[in-house]
């Protein structure tokens, strides 16, 4: 079976609920599509706030999977309440907030381009969560230097190798919508994403 990789994040900082792990958690084995290509199965991971640790734990969750991955979604939280959709990922990460581990994101040195970006129609996916019931949706040039755009970075890198697209949503803190509100909305995305791909 084809699957989609569904990532967020443990708690960080004063974020004691984070709502994007809670999201992968709740999502995982969740089944999509149903079309020409058959069902798309999602395959969340909770990852950890951690600048060197998050990324291998990407790549071990890719290389088990295997051939079958259809695209990546990764998860954050920000502070903001749209859903707001992430353009881009840039090699350079600076944060002043140390991870979970006490490291710093400019101790970070990737090889590669400058920044990548994502190859899915933007606006399109804006419509997407609009059509799942999210009552804000914004997009953004700017993942924020922190582990977000670290593992967006490290999406989007796998994916290019693979041939598939990645995509960075970040979602709103459960104090503005609750996980079991933002759940629907995330999942309704989901399914037109494994809609797309399937056509």
């Amino acid at each position: 079976m084809r699957t989609l990789l569904l990532t967020g994040f443990e708690p960080f900082l004063d974020v004691h609920l984070n709502p994007s792990g809670e999201l992968a958690r709740a999502l995982d084995g969740a089944r999509l599509g149903g079309g020409a290509a058959g069902d798309l199965e999602v395959r969340g991971r909770v990852l950890p706030v951690a600048f060197e640790r998050a990324p291998r734990e990407l790549e071990a969750a890719l290389d088990e999977l295997g051939e079958g991955v259809a695209a990546v979604v990764s998860l954050g939280v920000h502070r903001g309440t749209p859903f707001r959709l992430e353009e881009r990922a840039r090699s350079v990460f600076q944060s002043t907030q140390p991870d979970n581990d006490g490291h710093l994101g400019a101790a970070v040195e990737l090889e590669g381009p400058p920044e990548r970006r994502t190859t899915l129609d933007l606006e399109r996916c804006e419509r997407w969560l609009q059509e799942a019931g999210a009552a804000e949706v914004s997009r953004s040039s700017d993942a924020g230097g922190y582990l977000c755009e670290r593992i967006y970075r490290a999406g989007l890198d796998a994916a290019e190798g693979l041939e598939i697209p990645a995509l960075f949503l970040h979602v709103p803190p459960v104090e503005h919508l609750t996980v079991s509100g933002q759940e629907p909305v995330v999942r309704g995305f989901l399914e037109a994403l494994a809609r797309h791909l399937d056509g």
